[in-house]
């Protein structure tokens, strides 16, 4: 209602209440006592009036509120849902970068040197990827499979001695030079096991589990084969096994 309304008829009142107080007609006079009781009476109907205008005032004030509220919710929730398809396209496109890296790797010398630093990319395109609304991951670990099954002493290093003790080391000149194979091994073992534990702490883990936990024990299994004997190559049985599970 508008306050100009509410005004006007308070005014009304008023006058009448100032009209009575004065108005005297004959042959029916108004007494004291009954202009007074008049005025009153019209006072307590404008401040009725006023007190209900204020409740109903309250009362549709508590309905803005809650529809700004409403509203507010609304927005919030759209804003959220905006920022979650951002989140997943971001996702996305790392997932992207990641593997386009991993296959340009790859391709882009003889397998055996390049296979490990393509299965790192592969390995940390999982990051993302279980951030998107993937559900189909065997062709990302079949390519980690293939990466695996390719690894063998050339991955590491392109010369190496066996000493007295039975360790092997790096006998060709660069960073790794003097090192062992299983010190270099580790090392490149680290960014991995890294991207591991974020991977395996990740609320969507469980997309991956049961699979990532095969392939990886494969990774560990064949760095560790390679670093106790890197002369020793897999056999195609062994390869087979690696590549295409049970």
């Amino acid at each position: 209602m508008k306050q100009w309304m509410i005004n006007l008829v308070l005014l009304l009142f008023s006058i009448a209440a100032i009209l009575f107080s004065l108005l005297k007609i004959t042959p029916f006079e108004i007494t004291g006592d009954t202009y007074i009781g008049t005025i009153v009476s019209l006072l307590s109907l404008a401040a009725a009036f006023a007190i209900g205008y204020q409740i109903y005032n309250a009362i549709e004030f508590k309905n803005e509120i809650e529809n700004q509220r409403k509203k507010y919710n609304e927005i919030v929730k759209r804003n959220e849902e905006i920022e979650s398809k951002l989140k997943c396209q971001e996702y996305a496109m790392q997932e992207g970068f990641d593997i386009i890296s991993s296959l340009m790797t790859y391709n882009s010398k003889q397998s055996d040197f390049v296979c490990g630093i393509a299965f790192q990319d592969m390995h940390r395109a999982l990051l993302s990827s279980i951030e998107t609304e993937r559900t189909d991951y065997d062709w990302i670990f079949g390519w980690m499979r293939k990466f695996i099954s390719e690894m063998n002493s050339l991955t590491f290093t392109s010369g190496y001695a066996k000493l007295s003790d039975g360790s092997y080391h790096i006998n060709v000149p660069g960073n790794n030079y003097d090192k062992t194979i299983l010190e270099v091994i580790d090392e490149f073992a680290k960014p991995i096991k890294k991207d591991e534990k974020l991977i395996r702490s990740n609320k969507n883990f469980c997309k991956i589990q049961l699979e990532y936990n095969r392939v990886m024990k494969l990774f560990y299994k064949r760095l560790s084969d390679i670093a106790q004997n890197p002369m020793k190559q897999l056999t195609a049985e062994e390869i087979d096994r690696i590549i295409n599970p049970m």
